[in-house]
């Protein structure tokens, strides 16, 4: 007998979406967007994130810190192509740690097709690149702040 995993519980999440038209020097030999670009289109969303949210890397860098990439996964699904208008999501999953854990949604705006998922994992630092293991209190801010819009 097989033993299943317990799924996970639902996180709480804040998004925020942005649009990105592809543009032809997007494109490579196989006339699909190259792979490499939908790490760009993450960090677009991500980018929309903290505008919206008050949490831009300006934010950050205002509390002496720094958030560097840490974990980057992309499933790729389906492929985009040239002049393709696509909808970029990025989900902030809530978390009692000292990080910033994004989920992302790549979809085609014209027939709402499923492109690309992925995530990203930012750790803090301190500006002289020491690991921060508690949340930092702009991160402790930030969630009062946003305590009555999590989803």
């Amino acid at each position: 007998m097989k033993m299943r995993k317990s799924p996970s519980p639902p996180r709480h999440y804040l998004e925020a979406a942005t649009t990105v038209r592809v543009r032809f020097q997007e494109i490579d030999s196989l006339r699909i967007v190259w792979h490499g670009h939908y790490v760009n289109y993450f960090e677009d969303a991500r980018r929309a994130f903290g505008q919206r949210y008050g949490l831009d890397y300006a934010d950050i860098r205002r509390h002496q810190l720094h958030a560097p990439l840490v974990h980057l996964s992309v499933d790729f699904l389906a492929p985009a192509v040239d002049n393709d208008v696509l909808e970029v999501t990025a989900r902030l999953l809530k978390s009692d740690a000292a990080k910033l854990e994004f989920g992302y949604t790549v979809m085609r705006a014209a027939d709402k097709q499923l492109l690309a998922h992925g995530e990203t994992v930012q750790a803090f630092t301190s500006l002289d690149g020491k690991l921060i293991l508690s949340p930092p209190p702009l991160l402790i801010e930030c969630y009062r702040r946003w305590e009555s819009l999590w989803k």
